[in-house]
């Protein structure tokens, strides 16, 4: 009964670890950028989901210098990808964080778009300019 339980444990244990690996990033942002309602400068960043157990994933942007936001993300489908990267939206020279997606996951996750996103989108089509998809690539922890 103790060795069913045991096992029946680290199999757990194993299973969290690779579900919470999934999200563990660093990436160096050249650029101050938004996440939510918050405003992050230009660093390195962990990223990394702070809720492994949950169904709604929660991921944490973290610098060295303490600077941080949360986001709630949602999933999105795409394809295997070959490395881990990071979107961001640019309007002008505002960024919004925009996705996740990590090496090897066929899945990505998708933040919000906030209001200041939108309003920033509503400004660049009032004046017929165009936003861009901007990349970052990303390495795992």
């Amino acid at each position: 009964m103790i060795a069913m339980f045991v096992l029946v444990a680290s199999m757990a244990m194993a299973a969290q670890a690779q579900t919470s690996g999934r999200t563990h990033l660093t990436a160096n942002i050249p650029f101050n950028f938004s996440v939510g309602n918050q405003n992050l400068p230009a660093g390195e960043y962990a990223i990394a989901q702070i809720n492994p157990a949950s169904d709604h994933v929660v991921l944490q942007l973290r610098n060295k210098g303490g600077d941080s936001a949360m986001v709630q993300m949602t999933s999105v489908i795409g394809k295997g990808q070959e490395n881990a990267r990071l979107i961001f939206h640019r309007y002008g020279n505002k960024y919004f964080f925009a996705q996740v997606w990590v090496d090897g996951e066929g899945d990505g996750l998708q933040a919000p778009k906030p209001r200041a996103e939108r309003a920033a989108e509503r400004e660049m089509a009032a004046i017929k300019a165009t936003s861009e998809t901007v990349l970052l690539t990303a390495s795992r922890q």
